[in-house]
């Protein structure tokens, strides 16, 4: 039965977004600018910048007014029926008690911002640029003034790799690529990804406006798993049609137009919006169909970050499942082996963070520990709690 639900839900997927790509193709979400205007400084500050924006502007409001309209309806019907209400709380996969940030997290967030910064507006300020070297994360190469390049349109379009660059390039393209994943793996989703630092600033806005997030269950992870594998599909299967998949990819919409960039936004402006939304209930929404996290994930094996548990040491308390957001089960599950990485992880350090034991769970990186759980740390964020009382 369960089997029969997942495919009548894949092919409802698969209509719905060839629908939308059909009309893709002739009624643009927003078309604006010419090229590019990021050439120079000055134009950052011209009229031409602010028309380039605009759209931004708009996915920013439209998303805004959505968030709005989805936390009443959603305030409303918990008022209505008090059977739903346990479908929400403050606390759930993605979110975890405020306490002491630990240097870790600290660092982390530095890098996201750092990262995000250079792509977008490093090659502008600079003129520093590597066209050969490739990162597999979604930082746009529609973005040409970005310091380094992302490998994902060559990997969603191998027909252009081979027909327009030669054979040098395109073995460094496939060695700076493979040489990342192996050394970074899924690091590259937790420090450098800009979608990344998107969606958690999205969570942090949510936190500091207290709105209650959509804790999810093990129905709604399943029912990620149909659309993850559609996007695989499309990433790598639309170039071979002659189709487009920065049209569905909603990065386009937010680096390219940051740095003076004019692109035209077909079902990634809609994308970007889900995204938005999606990311500002629950945590990393996108990360858990992100077609290229999906491929980086293949290699985790191979990864030199690694998540570590001592089993002797864990409490079964399930926080770490409880913080996790990508909804990793085995992490908590698991009894006896030491190494829990999956290939959904995105090594943000969630777990480790919110793990009430010394030592149960770690990062390491060539078998080093960078990050390792503490009861201090934790405790640490209900230090208030216990002055006010």
């Amino acid at each position: 039965m369960r089997s029969r639900k997942r495919i009548a839900a894949t092919a409802v997927i698969c209509i719905v977004f060839f629908a939308l790509a059909y009309f893709a193709l002739y009624l643009p979400f927003y078309k604006f600018g010419p090229e590019s205007y990021a050439t120079s400084l000055k134009k950052v500050f011209s009229i031409e910048y602010i028309k380039t924006i605009l759209p931004l502007f708009i996915i920013t409001v439209i998303s805004t007014l959505g968030i709005i309209l989805t936390a009443y309806i959603r305030n409303a019907i918990m008022k209505k029926s008090r059977s739903n209400a346990y479908m929400y709380s403050k606390r759930g996969h993605g979110n975890a008690p405020t306490q002491k940030p630990a240097l870790f997290m600290i660092l982390r967030w530095l890098t996201m911002i750092l990262f995000s910064f250079m792509m977008i507006w490093g090659g502008l300020l600079f003129g520093l640029r590597s066209t050969n070297i490739s990162l597999p994360v979604f930082s746009c190469p529609a973005n040409n003034v970005q310091m380094t390049e992302s490998s994902c349109y060559f990997l969603s379009h191998p027909k252009d790799l081979f027909e327009e660059l030669p054979l040098k390039n395109i073995i460094i393209f496939y060695v700076s690529t493979l040489l990342f994943i192996v050394l970074l793996g899924r690091v590259m989703c937790g420090f450098l990804c800009p979608m990344g630092l998107i969606q958690d600033v999205m969570d942090k806005l949510r936190k500091k406006t207290k709105v209650k997030g959509i804790s999810p269950n093990e129905k709604m992870y399943s029912a990620f798993v149909p659309i993850k594998w559609f996007m695989v599909l499309l990433f790598f299967g639309i170039g071979f049609i002659g189709g487009n998949f920065c049209n569905f990819c909603p990065a386009i919409t937010v680096s390219p137009i940051l740095a003076g960039i004019g692109v035209s936004l077909y079902v990634s402006g809609f994308l970007m919006i889900f995204v938005l939304i999606g990311g500002f209930f629950k945590r990393r929404l996108f990360c858990n169909i992100c077609p290229l996290g999906f491929i980086v994930g293949l290699f985790h094996k191979v990864s030199l970050f690694r998540i570590r548990k001592d089993c002797q040491a864990c409490t079964e308390c399930g926080a770490c499942y409880e913080a996790c957001p990508m909804g990793i089960k085995t992490i908590y599950t698991e009894r006896e082996k030491t190494d829990v990485t999956e290939a959904s992880c995105i090594m943000c350090g969630e777990c480790i963070r919110c793990c009430p034991e010394d030592n149960a769970l770690s990062l390491t990186c060539a078998g080093k520990k960078l990050f390792t759980a503490s009861r201090k740390n934790v405790m640490s964020g209900y230090a208030p709690n216990r002055k006010r009382g």
